[in-house]
């Protein structure tokens, strides 16, 4: 009786301590929606004269980010890019692909993805593809939220670095 009851109190901790070491598995399809609505959100710029500003972008993605990411990219300004360049080029701005790749799934339950965006810059004249690449962390503590979010910032639109 004592053999049993020391192995169903073994079996109750490694099982007890299996559930609260995992955490929920990310949905990649659900990873895919979540970024394709904050980009869209983050770079559609219909008309270059009434752009939305960076803050206004903000409050439209908030709810895609953890609280110290979404704090560290309105610090930065990250939201005003979009509508900067459209601004100084004149140009709409349209999300029209993304490309996205898990790339590490980390101890602290977040996961690691590279993606290329790709930026249509256009007017009734002309009209440009170009290629935005960049990483960002998913975790899912709380619900689906993006942890990081860093884009290079060396690509250029009409000699506006963006």
């Amino acid at each position: 009786m004592k053999k049993l009851f020391c192995f169903l109190l073994f079996g109750m901790v490694i099982l007890t301590g299996t559930v609260a070491c995992s955490k929920e598995a990310v949905n990649e399809e659900e990873v895919m929606e979540l970024v394709k609505e904050y980009k869209t959100k983050q770079y559609t710029i219909k008309d270059p004269d009434k752009a939305p500003t960076g803050p206004e972008i903000g409050e439209e993605v908030k709810s895609c980010f953890s609280k110290d990411e979404f704090d560290r990219q309105m610090a930065n300004r990250s939201f005003s890019l979009a509508p900067d360049i459209a601004k100084k080029t004149n140009k709409s701005i349209a999300l029209t692909d993304i490309k996205l790749r898990k790339e590490k799934e980390n101890d602290d339950g977040t996961v690691n993805y590279t993606y290329t965006l790709e930026l249509k810059f256009y007017d009734d004249q002309t009209s440009e593809v170009i290629e935005k690449n960049g990483q960002l962390s998913i975790s899912n503590d709380d619900g689906l939220k993006i942890a990081r979010d860093w884009e290079d910032r060396t690509t250029q639109v009409e000699g506006e670095i963006f």
